[in-house]
């Protein structure tokens, strides 16, 4: 096979040992430092994505700060160990540029500018400055476009933590045995969740870790106190699980593996490890059918569709791996269903009613009002996190609560929030990301590659079918784990240097 075809990004050729007495004493520092720089950094990494949905999906106060402060103290790591080896250098990829472009307009809309210029730009938030403004030199007055720049302030660090967080993941994540090693933290971090959350489900008290009583409501499932969150994180984690088994298949090959070969294959550490990502997988599927989110459920679905039609790709076309997956998808409705059928059905029958369940309606009723407060903020937004602010100015008299932290779509509050240059970032972004994505993953001729990368896809697609109906990347959690699989997808399927030594050969296949 072409080597450039087998090898994404490389390694650069291999440093002097430790131990080499050709070293000086201050290369020899910069080079213990850069190993334990790298140690840190990947177990920092794990570190995220085991404790942030422990601590109840990072929602709160002082888990979003403990949050905050890991992944600066691990980029601060990171960019001291790049700067010993000559300078900060970040891989290139499609969603840079729209990371860029999020942070300075998060950073336009907090910077106080004269109230003629922002009756230009925001002419509701001018007039809204009017009303609260009571100085008679109003003309020479200052303000914001976010109506709450403090808000604005907070969204811009979490923004930057996880730019951060792609950076140092797409940059450091280089070889397959470092990707290998942080996906099955991922995949054990799920299982783990699952198992609790249906421990929980059936001897739950009602509190968190049967402890902490639930003060402001909730529906909680595992760590989450919103069951539609745990679901959120189940399926970007499942089908994640599916490519890794795809992944470490053995490929079928001119008919000559037969029943001696396959009976062998079986006591491979290649096989045991498939195994047990499939038992994983089934409880991780169990856990999700059990929350009764019907959002969860159905962005699950979507993303099984999508690993269905690039398995029957002409790319891919492969009648073993079709078969995997609907095994996969029914032995999880079947092991559900027999563990708690009354939930499974009554999920089912919810998805049924469609457009006729009551919490649909209000839910509609919620996005109208959004749509008009985003239609007259088009051009600046409210400010990033201030939604809870504005929506009331809007809340029409059908709508129940007098609160909303979130408008239950992420797109339609991205619009309130940011107007139309925000939408147009995030169109730039899954437009031309998905497309170099999609093109990356069918160049590709490796295994592992082509299955670890057709995992991440999938979770990428479930999160972002269910952010139409719910606020999954709100929660800090979530988002890492969203934007991690984003920073792998982008390293696997996207970076490649032209040329490849034969140390580096095993990198990527």
């Amino acid at each position: 096979m072409d080597m450039k075809a087998r090898t994404l990004h490389p390694l650069p050729t291999p440093p002097p040992s430790i131990d080499s007495p050709a070293l000086s004493p201050w290369k020899l520092i910069k080079l213990r430092y850069a190993l334990m720089a790298d140690r840190f950094v990947e177990v920092g990494l794990y570190g995220l994505i085991v404790l942030t949905p422990l601590a109840f999906g990072t929602v709160e106060l002082w888990s979003i700060a403990i949050a905050e402060v890991m992944i600066f103290t691990i980029a601060l790591v990171w960019g001291l160990a790049m700067l010993s080896d000559g300078g900060i250098r970040i891989e290139r990829t499609a969603m840079n540029l729209c990371w860029l472009l999020v942070l300075i307009f998060g950073l336009l809309q907090v910077i106080p500018l004269p109230l003629q210029v922002i009756r230009l730009i925001s002419p509701k938030a001018a007039a809204i400055y009017q009303q609260m403004e009571f100085d008679s030199h109003l003309a020479a007055s200052w303000h914001t476009l976010s109506l709450v720049p403090y808000a604005t302030r907070q969204a811009l660090v979490r923004m930057l933590a996880l730019a951060l967080v792609f950076w140092v993941a797409v940059s450091h994540l280089q070889t397959r045995d470092q990707v290998d090693r942080i996906v099955r933290v991922v995949m054990t971090t799920g299982f783990g969740l699952a198992l609790f959350g249906i421990i929980q489900h059936f001897a739950g008290n009602g509190k968190l870790y049967w402890v902490r009583e639930l003060t402001q409501g909730g529906s909680l499932f595992g760590p989450y106190v919103n069951r539609n969150h745990f679901a959120g994180y189940m399926e970007m984690v499942i089908p994640l699980t599916i490519g890794y088994i795809v992944a470490n298949r053995r490929p079928i090959s001119d008919g000559t593996w037969d029943w001696r070969s396959r009976l062998l294959h079986w006591g491979t550490p290649q096989a045991s490890r498939s195994l047990l990502a499939f038992f994983g997988g089934l409880i991780m599927s169990v856990a999700l059918l059990l929350t009764g989110s019907r959002a969860g459920l159905f962005s699950f679905f979507c993303s099984i569709l999508f690993m269905a039609v690039l398995f029957s790709s002409r790319r891919l076309r492969s009648k073993q791996l079709l078969g995997m997956l609907v095994s996969f998808v029914a032995l999880g409705l079947t092991y559900a269903f027999w563990l708690n059928p009354d939930r499974v059905l009554q999920t089912f029958a919810i998805i049924q009613l469609g457009t006729d369940d009551p919490s649909f309606h209000g839910r509609v009723l919620i996005w109208q009002d959004t749509l008009r407060l985003g239609h007259d903020f088009r051009w600046s937004g409210t400010g990033l996190d201030t939604y809870i602010w504005a929506f009331p100015l809007y809340k029409g008299p059908l709508v129940d609560q007098d609160e909303y932290d979130f408008a239950h779509n992420d797109y339609l509050q991205a619009f309130a929030e940011g107007g139309v240059p925000l939408m147009a970032i995030l169109a730039l972004a899954l437009l031309w990301g998905g497309i170099q994505l999609l093109n990356g993953w069918s160049r590709h001729e490796g295994t592992h590659t082509r299955g670890i990368g057709l995992g991440l896809l999938a979770g990428l697609v479930a999160m972002l079918v269910h952010s139409a109906f719910d606020f999954n990347l709100h929660l800090l959690a979530n988002a890492i784990l969203f934007v991690l699989l984003l920073a792998l997808a982008s390293r696997l399927l996207l970076l490649r240097r032209p040329q490849a030594s034969a140390s580096t050969r095993s990198d990527f296949p």
